[in-house]
């Protein structure tokens, strides 16, 4: 009896070893799995401070750019704001800004990663509330699409609406105060979209202006100048170093005129009286620009988090009581 006794205990023993067993083993894995969600959401909270952080690490970089060393206002692909140098070699410009956390030398650190900052001249593009119907048709190749644009924007009227379409759509009747509201337009499609978002900006501050610096080739085409004075613009902007490196780089320090005579001495074309050239010359063109997209990437090595952000930032005009430069614009993730 007692042999019996000593079996059954013995057997309620290894059974209870065995669920202890997978219970401290069940246990540990929820509390390894715990850590692990505590660890990536820790390093979720750095990236995301790290993009933010990295924004206006650009609007000080804008702030402090100003008058140039001739003693003029102008901003083109290899100003403070746009090329950043390693080392100070002509041969390491690039487009993007790289700060690394901890910095060389700064000792330990709870944390290691990296800001990746990029930022683009929004007046590199078309006004996308002033753009003309024809400047938008040769973007987009569709007449109905380009008028839908123009309706969007312009004073109520209810023919321009459709409120028995699949899905139903009524025309803002305002100025686009992002690009995402191109997507609402009944007939726009990802590669539309896409080609808008390149070449327009709703973004443009009042008064502003194309920088003749910055403004890509297929803008200038849409514009209206033939593919000679485009290609001598590009040609005279690059440089002989071509469009990756800057060092070389030729900048139309003045508006107006200037921007003829500039490429009459430099190309040995004079544009002046001619189509081209009167274009150059009018107001459609400035050297300087004030609105920005800021681009910010926090990135934390382990675990491996990345965290986006994309600012639109204006040095003028700003809302009245907001010291510039300022954010118009803000988008996570």
């Amino acid at each position: 009896m007692s042999r019996t006794r000593s079996g059954s205990l013995l057997i309620i023993t290894l059974w209870l070893v065995t669920i202890l067993s997978v219970l401290v083993v069940a246990i540990g894995r929820y509390l390894s799995l715990g850590v692990t969600m505590t660890r990536y959401r820790l390093a979720r909270e750095q990236a995301n401070t790290l993009a933010r952080s990295g924004v206006y690490l650009a609007m000080q970089r804008l702030a402090s750019d100003g008058i140039e060393a001739d003693g003029k206002s102008y901003d083109w692909e290899g100003d403070e704001w746009a090329s950043f140098s390693a080392g100070g070699s002509a041969d390491s410009d690039s487009d993007v800004w790289v700060i690394a956390f901890p910095s060389p030398g700064s000792g330990s650190s709870r944390f290691r990663g990296r800001v990746e900052i990029r930022m683009t001249d929004e007046e590199r593009k078309l006004d996308l509330n002033a753009a003309a119907k024809d400047q938008l048709l040769a973007l987009v190749g569709d007449d109905t699409l380009a008028q839908a644009i123009i309706d969007a924007r312009d004073a109520p009227d209810t023919a321009e609406d459709r409120p028995t379409g699949q899905p139903p759509y009524f025309a803002k009747n305002g100025p686009f105060a992002a690009p995402e509201e191109l997507t609402d337009l009944p007939g726009m499609t990802p590669q539309i979209y896409d080609a808008l978002r390149a070449s327009t900006s709703p973004y443009f501050g009042a008064g502003a202006t194309l920088n003749v610096n910055t403004v890509s080739v297929d803008v200038l085409r849409v514009l209206g100048l033939t593919e000679t004075t485009v290609q001598m613009i590009a040609k005279f902007r690059e440089g002989p170093d071509g469009p990756q490196k800057h060092a070389e780089d030729g900048v139309f320090t003045e508006a107006g005129l200037a921007i003829v005579q500039t490429l009459n001495n430099t190309q040995g074309v004079d544009l002046t009286g001619t189509p081209d050239g009167n274009l150059l010359i009018g107001s459609t063109f400035g050297v300087a620009s004030q609105t920005f997209l800021v681009h910010v990437e926090g990135i934390i090595d382990h675990p491996p988090v990345r965290a986006r952000v994309e600012a639109v930032v204006r040095r003028a005009p700003c809302p009245r009581d907001t010291p510039a430069p300022c954010i118009i614009g803000w988008r996570e993730g």
